[in-house]
């Protein structure tokens, strides 16, 4: 059994959990940065920043966050033993609030592996979820020519402006479907903020950091699952295997505040 007497330990839910397989090289033609501001907390002004990467091939692009990359990466070079002295602090030097690994094949396909707690879990949708309106409004972002689409999505409202100068139909998170690369994408509240920061076409072969050990769900299992982790943290924890050895109420008051001020994800389950 495990015995923790920190919260960081739990706040951390153990990134060493998840093995992972060698598994074949992504290769990437276009590499896009995003930086998405956001509003973790509906009810504070308080603002964060993370970067992300969109990796995009002529079959599919692959969407995650740049410190969970290199958070995977990191892992992935430790799996011999080698360097796992530093890899430790090298997480907790890269943390990320976002988890989720979106594969999108086309925007026929899409793939998502998100993790609870200890483990990943993998669901399929279709880019059906997405209808788009295209209205006239024209811009420049970026540097680029865009035009303005709306569409509804994970109990959202939202606003992305598209470039055709870009001739791929894809975008951030789970965004795909417009005549172009969506430059920027932000929700009708303006708590939730994509904006492009970086294009480079060049052919690059990587390593594919997608976990390759998950549960395989459906979307509203997952939510429901996310949900019940969120209502009792430390029980699932204890379910586990983790022993409090002191200070449980203490730890179990942080943990439900964390999770108290972290209300508002990109996404809610609306079906």
């Amino acid at each position: 059994m495990l015995r923790f007497t920190c919260v960081a330990f739990l706040m951390l839910a153990c990134e060493f959990a998840t093995g992972q397989d060698k598994v074949s090289p992504f290769v990437s033609d276009i590499t896009c940065t995003f930086e998405l501001k956001f509003y973790p907390d509906s009810t504070s002004n308080v603002s964060k920043t993370e970067s992300f990467f969109l990796f995009i091939n002529g079959e599919q692009s692959l969407f995650k966050s740049q410190n969970r990359y290199l958070q995977d990466s990191a892992i992935a070079a430790a799996s011999d033993g080698a360097n796992r002295q530093n890899l430790a602090s090298f997480l907790q030097q890269h943390r990320t609030d976002f988890d989720f690994n979106i594969v999108k094949h086309g925007c026929n396909s899409i793939h998502t592996t998100d993790r609870i707690y200890h483990d990943y879990f993998s669901y399929a949708e279709t880019g059906r979820h997405l209808q788009w309106t295209l209205t006239q409004d024209t811009a420049r972002v970026a540097g680029y020519p865009v035009q303005r689409a709306t569409t509804e999505f994970g109990g959202r409202k939202w606003e992305a402006w598209f470039t055709e100068a870009v001739p791929v139909s894809e975008g951030p998170y789970k965004f795909c479907g417009l005549p172009g690369l969506i430059i920027r994408l932000t929700d009708s509240k303006r708590q939730y903020d994509f904006v492009l920061n970086g294009l480079r076409q060049s052919r690059r072969e990587m390593p594919d950091t997608t976990p390759s050990k998950f549960v395989k769900t459906d979307k509203r299992t997952f939510f429901r699952k996310r949900e019940a982790y969120r209502a009792n943290p430390i029980g699932i924890a204890e379910q586990s295997g983790v022993v409090f050895t002191s200070g449980r109420s203490e730890i179990t008051q942080r943990v439900q505040q964390k999770i108290k001020s972290d209300n508002n994800p990109i996404e809610f389950y609306t079906n």
